[in-house]
């Protein structure tokens, strides 16, 4: 009987033993699964980043070659044309080029902290055409402006900030991000945020609007008596002749009647934003790149946001 018992034990050890073997054997290959995938993936993740980057290059060097080829700037220009997405190793690419300058920049505003009167106008003409209060803009201005003075009726400087229950102070200086919008007076309400966000930027300078890719809502703001039919006349003729010069453009259905100041006014642009989506696998990976091109067609990418999925 002891010599059954001790065979009994050592079956039940052996058994044990074994269970704990293919346990740790099942979590080894579990944990090899688990690595090889997440490695997978890092290395997908990492290839879509560089097919992105290789389109940022790719995106500058057409900027450069259209700056020396021509002074003025419109949809019609290779750099506009929107290409399908593009079959890669893997996965696709696409990407866009839009000009920063075919929006109502809000930098513009108060350029290098002093308040722009002209811009200011265009602007609260912008928000009535919208159907959103034209007093909104004080708080914008206020909060670019250098001085702590608070414009009247709406403006906002520190003292309304600081006293909100999650306090902050204004940012006294100019935006890098339309989003940074939701910070100022008037703005926290989305649907307003929403309802203009399509008609303007920021990237941290002021900059002309090119009035051969605005929109139709930003050429409206240039002056009061600019109608839906007028921007629409200014459209469908810049899509056949683009606008060579801002003499061109004031000539075009008189509109020198109406628009009587050009300054902040261009035909041609400088700034550009880039976007870009690549996917390799289960990976993608969208960027957006802010790219500045000087006088001598000599591009810099002056700002980038990356989203992995």
């Amino acid at each position: 009987m002891p010599h059954r018992s001790q065979q009994g034990v050592a079956i039940i050890t052996a058994l044990l033993i074994v269970a704990i073997a293919t346990t740790i054997s099942i979590n080894i290959s579990t944990r090899l699964q688990l690595d090889i995938r997440r490695t997978a993936n890092i290395i997908t993740a990492d290839q879509a980043w560089q097919y992105t980057l290789a389109a940022e290059s790719w995106s500058r060097r057409v900027l450069q070659t259209d700056r020396r080829n021509n002074s003025i700037d419109y949809y019609g220009e290779d750099w506009a044309i929107e290409l399908p997405a593009l079959p890669v190793e893997g996965g696709y690419i696409r990407g866009k080029l839009t000009d920063l300058q075919g929006c109502f920049n809000l930098d513009s505003l108060a350029p290098n902290g002093t308040v722009n009167q002209l811009a200011v106008e265009r602007f609260k003409r912008l928000l009535r055409n919208l159907d959103l209060r034209p007093e909104l803009a004080d708080a914008v201005v206020d909060w670019l402006d250098t001085d702590v003075q608070t414009t009247i009726p709406d403006g906002a400087e520190d003292g309304y900030y600081m006293n909100l229950e999650q306090a902050y102070r204004s940012a006294n200086s100019a935006m890098l991000s339309p989003s940074e919008l939701r910070l100022v007076r008037g703005f926290e309400d989305i649907a307003v945020y929403n309802r203009l966000l399509p008609y303007v930027c920021a990237y941290g300078a002021a900059a002309p609007i090119n009035v051969n890719t605005a929109t139709a809502e930003v050429l409206r703001s240039l002056a009061n008596d600019i109608t839906e039919s007028d921007a629409a006349a200014i459209i469908e003729h810049r899509n056949e002749t683009a606008f060579a010069d801002i003499n061109a453009f004031t000539g075009f259905n008189n509109l020198k009647d109406s628009v009587k100041q050009v300054d902040g006014l261009s035909v041609s642009s400088d700034y550009f934003m880039l976007e870009t989506e690549s996917k390799i696998g289960q990976a993608r990976v969208r960027m957006y790149s802010v790219i500045h091109r000087d006088n001598t067609g000599q591009t810099t990418v002056l700002a980038r946001t990356r989203d992995v999925y």
